[in-house]
This record gives structure tokens, C-alpha cells and sequence, in this order.
């Protein structure tokens, strides 16, 4: 009768297994698992290209200056610097200054939030860390409303239950009673009226009895859909 359900019910134990099912099966849980996991990917992949294009931008200024090929005037004749000359100054004293011209304003630019570039994706990247958040929050009340739904549907399951068992009961003591009166009027005791009234009221508890079950069943089948991911919360 429980097909694949490990058991339903109305304790701490068996409600919080079915919560977990209900949870790790969720279609809605899912989908938004893969959006988080896609987002948090973008957020990782933007903060590396960010830090390494502001890492570029610093000493940007500085290769493309030693890879120009300067014209410099020494002793009345002019010469071609190139980049393995200025590699060889670096060590000068003129070198050095020249190496912190042009990384100290990048530097310094950096220190104070970046360019307008940077300071651009910077946001960007503060905008999809705050999509996350809210997303991760609507997960966790989704969560929350599937662990309550089930917790709810478990109990109205067991009231159900009970309330078949006792029609259940009923009918089978109403069934007992009918047969010996059944076998009185076959010899002649009591009315037939009396004897339809009597047959009349079985029936009508072997039909409150059915609907009992009915109801024990269709809960049943929610609580399935619910629990094993065929349905949708």
C-alpha cells in the first residue's frame, strides 16, 4: 500500500524522512539549485577576469613603454633605445623612477576603487551577488513550504486513517449483528420492515466505510506525488 514510500507515519522520525524525500526530490528545488549554481559560477569566473584585468591594467603602461623603440641624443648622436636597453637600466636610479611613473598612478588608482571600468564591473559583480542572495532565500522558503505542507498532509492522513479504521470497525460488528438477525427473520422472528431498516443502515455504513477509504487513499496518492517528485508543490 505505501509502494515507495519508507513509511508514513504521524512521528518526528518518519514526517522529517518524508520531509527529506519531498525536499531532494523537488522539481521547483532543482531548477533553482542549477540557477544558483550557475549564477555562483559567473560571480567566480567575473571576480578572476576582474582581478587579472586590473593586474593588466597596472603594469600596462609600463610594457607597452618598454616595448617602444625610443630615439635618445648621447653626446651629439641620436640612438635607438629598445626594450632590451631599458630592461638593462631598470636597475638605475633613473630607471626605478621611470618604472614608478608609470605604474604608481595605476597603483594609486586601484588603492581608491579602480577606474571606471573597474569600479563598473565591480558593481556588475555586487548586482549578481545580490540575485544570488535573493534567489538562495526563495529556496529556503520554498524549502520551509514543502517541509510544511508535508508535515500537514501526514497528519491529515493519520486522521483519515483513524476515522476508516472506526467505520471500518463499525461495519465489521454491523455485518456480525445483521447475520444473526438475518437468521432470525429466516425462521420467522421479527418484522420485514424492521429487518429492511436494519439492512438499509448496513448498507449505508458500508458505504461511509468505502468513502473512508477513498479519502485514506487520495491522501495517500498526494502525499506520493508530493513526496517522490511526481508532483509539483
Amino acid at each position: 500500500m505505501l509502494g515507495d514510500l519508507s513509511c508514513l507515519e504521524a512521528n518526528d522520525q518518519c514526517i522529517a524522512e518524508l520531509q527529506g524525500k519531498a525536499i531532494a526530490n523537488s522539481t521547483t528545488l532543482k531548477a533553482i539549485d542549477q540557477r544558483i549554481e550557475a549564477i555562483t559560477a559567473k560571480v567566480d569566473e567575473a571576480k578572476k577576469n576582474n582581478e587579472a584585468t586590473v593586474k593588466l591594467g597596472v603594469f600596462e603602461p609600463l610594457v607597452q613603454s618598454f616595448l617602444k623603440v625610443d630615439e635618445v641624443t648621447v653626446q651629439g648622436q641620436t640612438k635607438k633605445r629598445g626594450f632590451l636597453d631599458k630592461l638593462l637600466g631598470v636597475l638605475s636610479v633613473s630607471g626605478i623612477n621611470d618604472v614608478l611613473s608609470l605604474i604608481g598612478i595605476p597603483l594609486f588608482r586601484n588603492a581608491t576603487g579602480g577606474d571606471a571600468a573597474a569600479q563598473s564591473r565591480v558593481i556588475a559583480i555586487g548586482d549578481l551577488q545580490v540575485k544570488l542572495a535573493e534567489i538562495q532565500n526563495k529556496r529556503g522558503d520554498l524549502a520551509d513550504t514543502i517541509r510544511e505542507k508535508v508535515i500537514l498532509s501526514v497528519l491529515d492522513f493519520d486522521v483519515m486513517r483513524r476515522d476508516f479504521q472506526i467505520s471500518q470497525e463499525i461495519a465489521r460488528r454491523d455485518t456480525s449483528k445483521m447475520k444473526l438477525i438475518e437468521v432470525g427473520y429466516r425462521f420467522g422472528e421479527g418484522e420485514t420492515t424492521a429487518y429492511l431498516n436494519q439492512l438499509s443502515s448496513l448498507d449505508k455504513q458500508k458505504a461511509e466505510t468505502f468513502r473512508a477509504w477513498s479519502k485514506m487513499r487520495s491522501q495517500m496518492a498526494r502525499i506520493k506525488l508530493m513526496v517522490l517528485g511526481a508532483g509539483e508543490e
